[in-house]
C-alpha cells in the first residue's frame, strides 16, 4: 500500500563482481540493467540529508534513503540489495528534519552491522569448514559436505573434494603427498591469519588441485575485503555526518529552549494584555451606558428648552400687546385731559356769564332777584365744574405719568424679553449642538464597546494560540533533547562499528 504512494520509490540492486546493477526500478524502467554505484548513492544520500538539515526551507522537501540486503535460501539472492527512497513533504514539522538523518544513519549502521555479522559468521564458518576438512584429509577421512543452509561453501567443498581425490590418487607417491601436505600446511597458516582479521594474505594459486581451493579462498577474502572496506567507509561517513547533526541538533535544542522561554513570556504578556483589554471593555461598556444616560438627559433638557423658548416667545408677544394697550390708554387719557380742559374752559365762561347775569339782575332790582338766584346757582355749578375739571386734569396728569412710567417699564421688559428670547434661542441651538455631540459620543462609545468586545475575543484566541504554540515549543525542545540523545547513541554506534572493523587489515 505504501509503495503505491508517490512519496516512496524503490530499487532492487544486484552486486555482480565489482559492479552493481539495477534489477527493479519503479521510477524509470529504461534504466534497468544499468550499472549503479551503491556506495556513491549512500554517500550522496547522507550529504543530501545533511544539506537539507542545514537548509530547512528546501522547496523539494527532505529525502530519506535506506539500504538493506535481501536474503533467502537461494544463492541467487546473496548479492541482492533493496534501496527505499522516501520524500518527506516540506510541510511536515521541522523536528522530523532532525530525526530523519538520525534514522538514516541508524538504518545504515544496522544494515552494515547485519551484513558484517552475516559475513563474519560466513567467514568463521568457512575457515572452520576448511580447517575441519583438511584435518579429516590428514587423518584419511573423507570431506564432509556443508549443510544446506551454508550453500555458499559449495565452491570450496568442490575444491576440497578435488583435493581429496588428488590425495587418494597420490597415496603411492610419497613425494607428491608430501608436496600436497606442505601446501596444505601453508594454506592453513593463511586461513588462520585471515580468521584473525588479516585480509592482506593471499593463498598461492597453483595449477594443481589445491590451486582451486586457494582460488576459492582468495575470492572469498576479496569479497570480504570489499565488504569491510565499504563498511569502514560507511562508518566514517556516518561518523562525519553525526558530528554535523549533533552540532545542528545542539543549536536547534538551544533555539527550541529559547523559543519556548520567549513564547512563554509572550504568552504571559498576552494574558496581561487580554486582562487589560477586558478591563477596557468593561470601562467602554460603562462609558456607553453613561453616554446613553447623558443622551436621555439631554433629550429631556431639549424638550424643556423647547417649551421655555415657546413660553419666552409668548411672554415677548404678551409684553408687546401690553405695551400697545398702555400706549392706547395713554393716548385715551390725553384725549380725556383735553376734554377736561374744554370742560374747565366752559365752566370758566359759564362762571363769567353767571357773574354778568348777577350784575344785570342787581340792576334790575326787585324784578331781577329771581334771576339773580339762578345766576348764583349757575355760578356755583360752574365753579364746582371748574374744580372738578382741575381735579380730573390732575388725575389725568398723574395717570399719564404712571402710564409713561409703565410704558418705560414695559419697553424695558420688552427689550429684556427680546434679549431673553434671543438667549433662549441661542441656548436651544447650543443644546441641539450638544445633542449632536452626545449622539456622536454615544455612537462612538457603543462602537468602542463593540470593538473592545471583539478585541477581547481576539485576545482570548491569541492567548489560546500562544499557549498552544508554547506547548508545541516545549515539546519541540524536549524532542530536540531526545534527538540529541539519539544522535549521541548513533555516534557511539558508529564508534563501535569503527572499532569492529578496525581489527581487519586490508590490502591497499
Amino acid at each position: 500500500e505504501q509503495l503505491g504512494d508517490p512519496k516512496y520509490r524503490l530499487k532492487i540492486l544486484r552486486k555482480k563482481d565489482n559492479a552493481t546493477e539495477i534489477l527493479i526500478n519503479d521510477i524509470k524502467l529504461n534504466i534497468i540493467g544499468q550499472s549503479y554505484d551503491l556506495l556513491k548513492e549512500m554517500d550522496d544520500a547522507i550529504k543530501q540529508s545533511i544539506t537539507t538539515l542545514k537548509r530547512m526551507d528546501a522547496p523539494e522537501g527532505l529525502k530519506f534513503y535506506a539500504f538493506a540486503p535481501l536474503k533467502d535460501d537461494s544463492e541467487a539472492s546473496s548479492n541482492l540489495f533493496l534501496m527505499v527512497e522516501y520524500l518527506m513533504p516540506k510541510t511536515l514539522p521541522s523536528l522530523w528534519v532532525l530525526l530523519g538523518p538520525l534514522g538514516l544513519g541508524i538504518i545504515i549502521l544496522l544494515a552494515v552491522f547485519i551484513i558484517l555479522s552475516l559475513e563474519s559468521k560466513k567467514l568463521n564458518h568457512g575457515m572452520d569448514f576448511i580447517t575441519m576438512n583438511i584435518d579429516r584429509l590428514e587423518k584419511g577421512e573423507g570431506v564432509k559436505k556443508p549443510d544446506e543452509e551454508h550453500i555458499y561453501l559449495d565452491e570450496i567443498n568442490s575444491a576440497l573434494q578435488q583435493l581429496e581425490t588428488s590425495l587418494t590418487s597420490s597415496k603411492d607417491s610419497g613425494v607428491e603427498r608430501d608436496k600436497i601436505q606442505k601446501q596444505i600446511t601453508e594454506l592453513l597458516k593463511i586461513v588462520s591469519s585471515a580468521a584473525d582479521g588479516d585480509f592482506t594474505v593471499s593463498a598461492n594459486v597453483t595449477a594443481d588441485t589445491l590451486g582451486a581451493l586457494a582460488d576459492s579462498f582468495n575470492l572469498m577474502i576479496s569479497d570480504l575485503s570489499d565488504l569491510v572496506r565499504d563498511a569502514k567507509k560507511a562508518a566514517e561517513q556516518v561518523a562525519t555526518s553525526t558530528e554535523g547533526i549533533l552540532s545542528n541538533i545542539e543549536s536547534m535544542a538551544n533555539g527550541a529552549a529559547d523559543q519556548a522561554s520567549r513564547t512563554e513570556r509572550i504568552s504571559h504578556f498576552a494574558k496581561d494584555m487580554a486582562k487589560l483589554i477586558t478591563d477596557t471593555n468593561q470601562s467602554a461598556k460603562r462609558a456607553a451606558e453613561a453616554a446613553q444616560n447623558a443622551k436621555s438627559v439631554a433629550d429631556r433638557g431639549s424638550e424643556i428648552v423647547k417649551k421655555t423658548i415657546h413660553g419666552m416667545h409668548n411672554i415677548r408677544d404678551s409684553v408687546r400687546d401690553a405695551a400697545r394697550q398702555v400706549r392706547t390708554l395713554g393716548e385715551q387719557s390725553t384725549r380725556i385731559g383735553e376734554i377736561s380742559d374744554f370742560i374747565g374752559e366752559i365752566a370758566s365762561r359759564t362762571n363769567l356769564l353767571a357773574l354778568n347775569a348777577s350784575i344785570e339782575a342787581a340792576r334790575a332790582g326787585e324784578a331781577g332777584r329771581g334771576f339773580s338766584v339762578v345766576a348764583d346757582e349757575i355760578r356755583n355749578l360752574a365753579e364746582r365744574s371748574s374744580n372738578s375739571a382741575d381735579e380730573i386734569s390732575k388725575l389725568i396728569a398723574d395717570v399719564q405719568t404712571g402710564i409713561a412710567k409703565t410704558m418705560t417699564a414695559i419697553e424695558a421688559g420688552a427689550k429684556e424679553a427680546t434679549a431673553g428670547t434671543s438667549l433662549v434661542d441661542s441656548a436651544g441651538e447650543a443644546l441641539r449642538e450638544i445633542l449632536g455631540s452626545v449622539e456622536i459620543s454615544t455612537t462612538s462609545a457603543v462602537n468602542i464597546s463593540s470593538a473592545t468586545e471583539e478585541q477581547t475575543k481576539f485576545s482570548d484566541e491569541i492567548v489560546s494560540t500562544l499557549e498552544h504554540i508554547s506547548a508545541i515549543a516545549k515539546e519541540t525542545a524536549d524532542s530536540a533533547k531526545q534527538s540529541k540523545e539519539s544522535a549521541t547513541q548513533l555516534e557511539f554506534l558508529s564508534q563501535n562499528l569503527n572499532q569492529a572493523v578496525a581489527k581487519f587489515r586490508l590490502a591497499k
